[in-house]
């Protein structure tokens, strides 16, 4: 082989190495540069969803779901109890408009560790971390740790989340001693009055209670509010949910009736313990 021939097939073969070399770093670079849009759409959804309290707008936050899209939900609250739920679009978009009516709410949802685990042109799996905090009435109400796992489907241009999991630990929720005053009534049937101060966040507030009495057979009905209890002479005092009875604690009398409505139903999220005073 003359040197003209060895020449045009050392060319020939450094093109075809440098071409296959540019195909590789063009597809590295095209998964990277979808890596980094999939990171920037989950820190813009995070901030969405952080700013719906103030936005008030809930399709800054929907557009990054599909309408198909499902979830679930495994929560670890603060008292060591367990509970998965599962999900849907209307469910979630239900959840945020719970949040838009709530007044006085602030949402902090710091993303971190984001890691895309699959990656093909119409679907991606990822995973982050969130350190969450719901604030509400100017004070700490839970704060806690969330791993995140997310399939998004590309739609068009656009990618949209189709299935999301939430494992989330709740790290703190405030409950504490309650401070509990009560306007007693002499009368058997007679109304009473409970002026309760309750932790919430890094401030107290101060609820009023109206207790209503009423004779039901040989026992009691009890209105609170949207809430109706039943007790019996013998000492059972229940919370009537959907027409069922459920038993919430053993009360005496009158005193002892509300107290226990208040520490066991009413406010049993935010008092560990109670203390009293009455005004008879």
């Amino acid at each position: 082989m003359n040197i003209l021939k060895k020449l045009t097939l050392l060319l020939a073969i450094l093109l075809i190495v440098s071409g296959s070399d540019c195909l590789a770093q063009g597809a590295n670079r095209g998964s990277s540069d979808t890596e980094k849009a999939l990171k920037t759409f989950i820190n813009q959804f995070a901030a969405a969803y952080s700013n719906l309290p103030k936005s008030k707008n809930k399709a800054d936050v929907l557009k990054y779901f599909d309408r198909e899209a499902t979830s679930t939900r495994f929560v670890f609250n603060i008292k060591g109890q367990a509970a998965v739920t599962t999900g849907n679009f209307a469910k979630f978009e239900g959840y945020l408009n719970h949040i838009i009516r709530a007044n006085g709410i602030e949402l902090h949802y710091n993303v971190s560790d984001i890691a895309v685990t699959y990656l093909d042109a119409e679907i991606a799996t990822l995973a982050y971390k969130v350190n969450y905090e719901t604030k509400e009435e100017n004070g700490i109400w839970v704060k806690g740790l969330e791993t995140v796992t997310m399939a998004l489907e590309k739609s068009g241009s656009s990618w949209k989340i189709v299935h999301w999991n939430m494992m989330q630990v709740e790290d703190e929720k405030l409950k504490g001693t309650c401070l509990c005053e009560l306007y007693l009534s002499e009368a058997d049937d007679g109304e009473v009055v409970a002026k309760t101060t309750i932790p919430s966040g890094k401030t107290y507030t101060t609820r009023f209670d109206n207790f209503v009495f009423r004779t039901s057979g040989s026992g009691k009905v009890i209105r609170v509010g949207n809430y109706v209890y039943k007790h019996k002479p013998s000492g059972p005092l229940y919370v009537i949910q959907d027409g069922e009875e459920i038993e919430i604690a053993i009360a005496k009398s009158k005193k002892e009736i509300v107290l226990a409505i208040i520490e066991h139903s009413l406010y049993a999220d935010s008092c560990a313990r109670l203390k009293t005073t009455s005004n008879e």
